[in-house]
């Protein structure tokens, strides 16, 4: 599993594909965690619906769905389809799974009892679904990897194995533990005929490996490259580097629950004492944009005339001297997480940046597992956080939920106000898109001016894929790699 790929696979003619993921599973491959996403990614995992491309909401697992009162709604689910075990899906199987996802201990942000009243099953081929408010965001909470379905078997004894026991274009047939998981075609696929007669995937949580095993084509795919390899990697007659803008910010998370931070002058201080230009052009080398706040300038959720704050050194410490904070007593920790190497490098640069405030930063990268709980419990001052903002249902609500309402899942600032929470409650139930981005505009803007956190830059995934590949996207959202349509050509 670990040699660089034979010849004759590379010139197979349905050939086998070797994928380069940067996550390693570390849940035992519970669905409402991210291992999910690695599921999905190599093609097994499939959900009732599925996010496409350009973030639509597609029929998956489920032919079509309706919304039968305001927190009802019925999915019709597809005829035929099995398990790679031969197990049936039925709408017990798929309720019983649902279920399961809903009582687990830390249920997924996007589907979870708060929002979700019931599943149940609701004929021969329907399931229902009850929500607790009016919520139009359903179709979009079961296109999540964490709303997947494995077989019945895959369930035994506190374990689950989704060897053999998927839906999706591959079916796993043997996993390496701490490498990577052996694959093979589901001929049986209720989606069509599957291209490839194998496939790979290999955890490479190293950016820089990845790059390099590319190039030299031990992988076929290397998922989510370094701006450090970009340039020797378009230099490459063996790659093609495919860029896209990703619905994804990187931040500086602040916890606003506990003093000094509870200050919004001592967070707008912090805020104007970073150099977003600079960040974007020296720890990034120029591949993405500064951030003009929770969201995109390019998207319709940013407010009018958005735009990045600029370095600030004189207000900063017009702000902190308003604040009645002396810079002398400012000390925090800065976290990051070693899954993007990058963040790193960006610790480096803020505690640098705060040190011209007169405010000492200490360090610590780690293991996202090992600081998640502590992050969770607000026992923190400061993270670095990659967060996409259309990850959990495909729709700005979900973001603005998780980690700006009162009880939010992935609250980590601490911020609450109970007229947010009631705008956010509105929102759900507005079908009209155009209704609610007004109130996402309106959040955006409040977050960026109060600091609640501080948006660095606007991120770009950039993925290197051998150029014999072929039918292979850059999925910004991050659900799909290896599917039916992927194939290999013989240059």
């Amino acid at each position: 599993m670990i040699g660089p790929i034979s010849a004759s696979a590379l010139a197979a003619p349905d050939g086998k594909v070797v994928f380069g993921e940067l996550f390693t599973p570390a849940s035992g491959w519970a669905l409402e965690t991210i291992d999910s996403y690695i599921l999905s990614r190599a093609g097994c995992l499939e959900s009732l619906t599925y996010m496409d491309y350009d973030a639509s909401i597609k029929p998956a697992l489920a032919e079509s769905w309706e919304q039968v009162s305001p927190t009802e709604w019925e999915f019709q689910l597809r005829e035929g389809v099995a398990f790679q075990d031969g197990t049936a899906l039925t709408p017990q199987v798929v309720s019983d799974s649902l279920n399961r996802v809903l009582n687990a201990s830390s249920p997924p942000r996007s589907f979870n009892p708060g929002v979700i009243d019931s599943v149940e099953p609701a004929g021969e081929r329907a399931v229902r679904i009850t929500t607790n408010e009016p919520d139009v965001f359903v179709p979009n909470r079961l296109a999540s990897t964490e709303t997947g379905f494995l077989a019945p078997a895959a369930f035994v004894d506190d374990r689950i194995n989704p060897v053999g026991h998927c839906t999706g274009p591959f079916e796993i047939v043997r996993e390496i533990p701490r490498q990577g998981l052996e694959l093979k075609r589901n001929d049986g696929y209720w989606g069509g005929e599957v291209q490839l007669a194998e496939a790979e995937v290999r955890y490479i949580p190293d950016g820089q490996v990845r790059s390099v095993m590319v190039e030299t084509g031990e992988i076929h795919i290397a998922r989510q490259v370094p701006a450090s390899a970009l340039e020797q990697l378009e230099r490459s007659e063996r790659v093609e580097v495919k860029t896209i803008e990703a619905p994804r910010t990187t931040s500086l998370y602040l916890n606003n629950r506990a003093a000094p931070l509870d200050n919004m002058q001592v967070r707008q201080a912090i805020q104007s004492a970073i150099d977003l230009t600079g960040i974007a052009e020296a720890v990034y080398e120029g591949s993405v944009n500064p951030a003009v706040g929770q969201f995109s300038p390019n998207t319709p959720w940013a407010p009018e005339n958005a735009a990045a704050m600029p370095q600030d050194l004189e207000r900063a410490h017009q702000l902190l001297a308003e604040s009645g904070v002396p810079a002398s007593e400012l000390q925090f920790e800065l976290l990051a997480y070693v899954e993007r190497p990058v963040l790193a490098d960006l610790a480096a640069v803020i505690q640098f940046q705060l040190q011209q405030l007169g405010i000492r930063v200490n360090i610590r990268v780690s293991e996202y597992g090992a600081i998640e709980p502590q992050l969770l419990a607000g026992d923190f001052d400061m993270v670095l956080m990659s967060r996409g903002y259309l990850t959990d249902v495909g729709d700005p609500a979900g973001v603005l939920v998780a980690d700006y309402s009162c009880d939010g899942g992935y609250n980590l600032a601490g911020f609450c106000d109970p007229e947010v929470d009631a705008q956010l409650e509105r929102a759900s139930g507005m079908v009209d898109p155009e209704e609610r981005n007004v109130i996402y505009q309106d959040l955006a803007a409040r977050l960026q001016e109060e600091a609640v956190n501080v948006f660095l830059i606007h991120e770009t995934i950039s993925e290197a894929v051998a150029r014999n590949v072929e039918n292979y996207q850059v999925h910004a959202y991050e659900r799909t790699a290896l599917h039916k349509d992927l194939k290999l050509n013989s240059q």
